[in-house]
Parts: C-alpha cells; structure tokens; sequence
C-alpha cells in the first residue's frame, strides 16, 4: 500500500484494513494482533510495524504522526499541540477530493486522509478553494477514527454536499505549511503551533467584531476571517503586535483606560486558566505592552503578574519640533498635540509621531490655500465668513456627525479649530448652542473622508480596516487619539484602487 506525504499513521492503517476487505479496522487489527491503541498514541515500535506492514518508509510515516503525551498534550516531531488543536470526534474532508479520488463507495481505500484535516485551524482546501465538511457524529469514538470505513459510509452524503466556495487564505497556508514542512525562523514561528494558530484567530475576532466580541458563536468562514486578520499582524513579530494593540485604543467609542475591557476576547483568552506554560512567550508580549502604555495601578495582576504601579509612558521616541515655525509649534497646543514643557519648551505628546506632524504641515498648507483661493474668487470654501453663514442650510452638531459618520466631539474639535463653519445660534436655542453650515460640511467632505464612512462604503469592520490603512501608511488628520479617524479622500481612493 504506497504512503501519502502528508498522511498520517492511522490513516494507512484503516486504508489498509479496508483494501484486505475487513469490516472495520478495528476487527483488521484484531485478525492479524496488530497492537492499535500504541499506534493511535503515536508510539515509535507500533509506526515502525505498521510500516513494516504496508512497505513503506518508517521515518516518512512518523514524520506525519501526532504523538499523544497524556492529559490532552500532543506533539508532531518538535511541534507541541492541545487537544483544542484538532477535531478528534469528527473526521473532516474535502468533497472535492473525495469525488475526484474515490469512484465507489467500494474503493475508500484509496482515498487517503490529509494530515492537515485534522487540525481545527484549516477550514478549506487549497487545491479546490473550497470549505472542508464535517461527517455526522458517531456515538462511538472507536467509530470515528476509522478512516476508511467512515469514508465508506458516508461516500453518498458527501456526493449530495454543496460545495462552498473559500478564497485562499495566507493563514492556512502557513499553518498547513508548518505541519506538513516543519516551523521556519520568524517570530510567530518560536511559539508552539498551538498558541500561534490560535492566537491568530482570537486576535483577529478582537480586530473585526471590537471589545464586546464573545470568544463562542462563530461560524467556521467567520474563522477563516479572523485567522488571516490575526496572521496578517502576527507573522510581522511582536513589534506588530505591540502597534495593533496600540490602535485599539484610539478606534473610536473605545475605552483604553482599562486593558481588560479594551483588548476584550483577546484578554479574555490569555487569561484563561486552560492555558498552559506554551503561551507565556505571547503573554510576556502582552504583558510588556500593558505596563508600557497603560498606568495600571498597584498590585493589579496582569495575566498572572502584579502591577509596580508605574505610570505608563509612551514607548516610542519622542519627535522633535525642530525647524517648525514658532506659529506652528502654539498652533500645536491648541490642537491638543504639544504642550508647554516646565522650561518653557513646546514638546509634542506623547502619542504624536513624524508622520502625524507631516500630516499637520499638509493641512496648514492646504487651508491656507482653500482661504486665498476663497479671497481671491469669492467663492465658498471650508470655513464661510459670517455674511454667508447666515444663509447657509444648517445642522446640528449630532446630525453633522452622523452624516459624516464621526462623533459629536469629533465635529466639535473641527469647528473649533476652523476646518468647519460653525454659528452660534444662541439667539434661536439655549446659551451657547452650535450648529455647522452644510455647505461647509459639504466641501470638508469633498477632500476628507472618515474611517466611519469609509467603513460603511466597502461594507468592512473599522477595526480592520483601520489596521489596514495603517500598514499602508495612510495619513490621518492630524488630531488627538480619542478622536474619530478622519483621511484625505484622494489618499483613501488611491488606497481602495489598488486593496480592495
């Protein structure tokens, strides 16, 4: 019987039960006194014999055959796994391959199981970009594990299955190729193959469904989403990491004041007790960032180790003003990105980077054409005066957030900094009251476009998409973090024309 590359021990043997004529390989093994249960735990001798008895080469065999170590803990060659690493009561298959290998219900023997189908973390098949199916629940376990007759059984069911559709996904092709190939030397690969499948998944569910995300109740395609979110960070090393934890918290609506409740399902899961020592590399990662850029207080215990109590600070170098204009730099203060230092200095806050402070030069330039555009042509542009606000359309604050899908604060600041007309209508509604001009909404919109709209437009979650824009170095407007995210339209376009 000729071995598969990528099949693993217990396949062989219910395929060679199944090519003598046996009913089940169970009743295979018991003719012949062929020592199962050693070889379902992987054991060394009973590889060697199966081998032995199908003529194929022993070490290729134990390549591709998951040791179990007891209490749920299982390796394949150096690579550790958990029992929630694979799907053991039910057998999973491609319905493609299975019509294209397996004429009869007569000929399962020829079909041989993949390693790769075992394992949770592989939804679809690469060759035929489709998801993989599960077979019905047996009652006995000692059932399910018999490849062959399973297929045999079953051979009609799966005929009669819709195939669906999966688009390639790079998560599962590293996850397949880590299996079948051995880990290579990146960062992601030094964690277990355990904590790195689904580390991936859970980081992704946290970035496409937010904070309030359950870990349960998602589909297999939602999973497949999610793995690739997650690899896409993930396989960039713990730097990655640190900055996608980091835009978590300036996604708008989001709490970033109480790490347990902003990162959600991914803090959750690491704080799980079912986890074993494996996962305290990813931890250590986690846990590092948490002090670096969140105070937590004294004592607090973050995934298992105490807080010192130490104010948070910003981990990333300090830009400089330097070679700013003296106007620039007081500008900066009013917009909430520098403050006055004890010496008198201008320093930028913490979260402001060079790329923020190139952003804000572009905007100063571009209203200050757009203002002697509007002088020169007397035509209408972002900020009208007050003779044309008079007549303008207007709207409330709350409506000119939702229009421009931005928060209340969000339409507050741009108003506050001239970038949107606002009157003051304290003579028609209570003291103090605002509203924007709609003309002025309207232009503001003709350049700029926020993440809320954005969003909305491709029908993609912000989380992600956010992410996105930021490993494409997509310039936001320059304000504080705890506002809504907000880009230059012809930047966006250029983005989506060659992304999405």
């Amino acid at each position: 019987m000729p071995h598969a590359a990528f099949e693993p021990a217990s396949s062989l043997l219910s395929r060679l039960a199944a090519r003598g004529g046996a009913v089940s390989m169970q009743r295979f093994c018991g003719d012949i006194a062929f020592p199962i249960d050693p070889l379902f735990r992987g054991e060394k001798v009973a590889i060697e014999q199966l081998a032995q008895l199908a003529g194929c080469d022993a070490a290729a065999l134990e390549w591709v055959s998951v040791r179990h170590l007891g209490k749920g803990h299982f390796r394949l060659r150096d690579e550790f796994a958990s029992l929630q690493s694979f799907q053991r009561r039910r057998i999973r298959v491609c319905p493609e391959c299975i019509r294209s290998e397996m004429p009869s219900a007569s000929e399962s023997w020829r079909v041989p199981r993949r390693l790769q189908w075992k394992f949770s973390s592989i939804r679809s098949c690469p060759e035929h970009n489709c998801m993989l199916i599960s077979f019905p629940a047996e009652k006995l376990h000692k059932d399910a594990r018999d490849f062959a007759a399973q297929l045999r059984k079953h051979h009609g069911w799966i005929l009669d299955q819709p195939v669906v559709k999966a688009p390639p996904s790079p998560f599962e092709a590293y996850i397949s190729n880590r299996i079948l190939s051995g880990r290579g030397d990146r960062w992601i690969d030094r964690l277990e193959l355990n904590v790195a499948s689904r580390a991936c998944e859970v980081l992704g569910l946290r970035i496409a469904r937010g904070p309030d995300a359950a870990l349960a109740g998602h589909s297999e395609p939602d999973w497949m989403i999610y793995g690739a979110l997650g690899y896409d960070i993930l396989k960039d090393g713990p730097d990655a990491l640190s900055e996608c934890l980091i835009a978590m918290a300036r996604v708008d609506g989001v709490d970033g004041r109480f790490f347990g409740r902003l990162f959600g399902p991914w803090m959750a899961w690491l704080k799980s007790r079912s986890l074993g020592d494996e996962f305290e590399p990813l931890r250590d990662v986690v846990r590092r960032h948490v002090f670096d850029n969140i105070s937590v207080r004294r004592g607090v215990l973050v995934l298992g180790v105490p807080s010192k109590g130490i104010a948070s600070s910003n981990p990333q170098k300090s830009v400089s003003l330097k070679g700013l204009a003296k106007r620039n730099a007081e500008d900066l203060i009013c917009r909430g990105l520098a403050k006055r230092h004890a010496s008198g200095g201008i320093v930028p806050m913490n979260f402001v980077t060079q790329q923020m402070l190139d952003a804000y030069e572009r905007e100063k330039k571009f209203f200050r054409n757009a203002k002697r555009s509007s002088e020169g042509e007397k035509s209408r542009t972002f900020v009208s005066d007050e003779i044309n606000a008079a007549g303008d359309s207007r709207l409330s604050i709350g409506d000119a957030a939702g229009q421009f899908r931005v928060t209340a604060k969000t339409v507050g600041y741009l108003i506050q900094h001239g970038m949107l007309c606002g009157v003051d209508t304290s003579e028609l509604y209570r003291r103090g009251a605002t509203v924007v001009t709609a003309d002025s909404l309207t232009r503001f919109r003709e350049t700029f476009i926020s993440l809320g709209e954005f969003a909305e437009l491709v029908q993609r979650p912000q989380g992600a998409l956010s992410m996105k824009l930021r490993n494409a170095n997509v310039a936001l407007l320059a304000m504080p973090y705890d506002l809504s995210r907000i880009y230059w339209r012809g930047d966006v376009s250029a983005y989506a024309t060659t992304k999405i």
